[in-house]
């Protein structure tokens, strides 16, 4: 790099101005290069890394279609789901793993049976995080809320509780959110979302998303009807929505009364 031998790893260059070469070629740099940035879903079972040794599933398998070095911004554990995040912003990806700990993340998991009012008030102490439930079953699943707390705890703290857990997936991070999307996509994160993760990275995160049960209860009580195409839920709703409406409509018509029946008159043959 301008004319000197570089041997020290992790050594920065400006763009603008250093000069690069790798033998006899001149390495030419971007200086507007657009870095990457993407929410994963990552599937159970799959290694949060390229390559994997052993030939477990892994993320490399999933990026082979992807121009560009992605790397991951931490990882998940072999046997668990959810929300990863891709990027080629390698300060970044540095700094978000630098303050991990004090970054609010959002995880649901799923147990054996259901936890216990006294459990969930010493998983709460004990793990700093907010419990609420998420689907109500006989092996119900559950969301906690965590913030300043390592990520390993609230598992450590059920496994105290003796709780058995079953499945564990990571919706939220950062002010990132999973939503819908399928295991093994990604998507490409918004202009807002990686400015939350900025400020995330910086030591001023976003409040993480309130409890299900506060969500369900500011949400709108029915959805807009905008017709046929435009109806938010699909023609499928669209025919239910149509069939209630026809059907309210009969009931308040009350039966129907039928008249006489009216027969024609007969044709008389003519002799």
């Amino acid at each position: 790099m301008n004319g000197r031998v570089i041997t020290e790893l992790g050594t920065k260059a400006d763009a603008d101005r250093d000069h690069i070469t790798v033998g006899p070629r001149v390495v030419r740099m971007d200086a507007a290069r657009r870095e990457s940035y993407f929410a994963f879903h990552k599937p159970s079972q799959v290694v949060s890394t390229q390559n994997d040794p052993e030939g477990r599933p892994c993320l490399g398998s999933y990026l082979r279609g992807h121009k560009g070095r992605l790397f991951p911004v931490g990882r998940l554990e072999f046997d668990t789901a959810g929300l990863l995040l891709l990027t080629s912003d390698g300060e970044l990806a540095s700094d978000l793993m630098r303050a991990a700990a004090a970054i609010p993340q959002t995880w649901r998991f799923k147990v054996k049976g259901r936890i216990s009012e006294p459990a969930q008030q010493a998983i709460e102490r004990e793990g700093q995080a907010h419990l609420s439930t998420y689907r109500d079953a006989e092996n119900a699943w559950y969301e906690a809320t965590l913030c300043n707390a390592p990520r390993d705890l609230l598992r450590q703290t059920l496994q105290r509780q003796g709780i058995l857990l079953e499945k564990m997936m990571r919706s939220g991070y950062g002010g990132v959110e999973l939503g819908a999307l399928p295991a093994g996509e990604m998507r490409e994160l918004s202009a807002a979302e990686v400015n939350r993760l900025r400020r995330a990275a910086e030591g001023n995160p976003e409040p993480a998303n309130p409890p299900r049960e506060a969500r369900a209860q500011t949400a709108p009580a029915h959805r807009p009807f905008a017709g046929r195409k435009g109806f938010a839920g699909g023609s499928t709703e669209w025919r239910r929505a149509r069939g209630r409406r026809q059907r309210t409509a009969s009931q308040l018509a009350g039966p129907r009364r039928r008249g006489p029946r009216r027969q024609a008159p007969r044709r008389q043959r003519t002799p």
